[in-house]
């Protein structure tokens, strides 16, 4: 299983932007960002049936330090968000 991840990228100061609509399908997952280093993020919920999801940057799923990614747990399929990631 994995998740479906539509990505578009733009720049916002002097970090690249990457805009993600993503649709969850499993409760664990590392999404590529396409980005070296993430610095920040922000999240919209849009559809959302789980209320405890926990997200990371610069980590894979099981806490390990794995750069330019974003892990997200605690999803039930079907979940819907976007999220964009700040970095270089």
């Amino acid at each position: 299983m994995a998740y479906t991840v539509t990505k578009v990228q733009s720049v916002f100061g002097n970090l690249r932007a990457v805009l993600m609509d993503v649709t969850a399908d499993a409760a664990t997952q590392v999404i590529e960002t396409g980005l070296k280093n993430v610095m920040g993020f922000s999240y919209a919920p849009q559809s959302m049936n789980s209320s405890n999801i926990h997200m990371a940057i610069n980590s894979n799923a099981s806490g390990v330090q794995s750069m330019g990614v974003f892990a997200v747990s605690g999803n039930t399929s079907g979940d819907h968000f976007n999220i964009i990631v700040y970095g270089v």
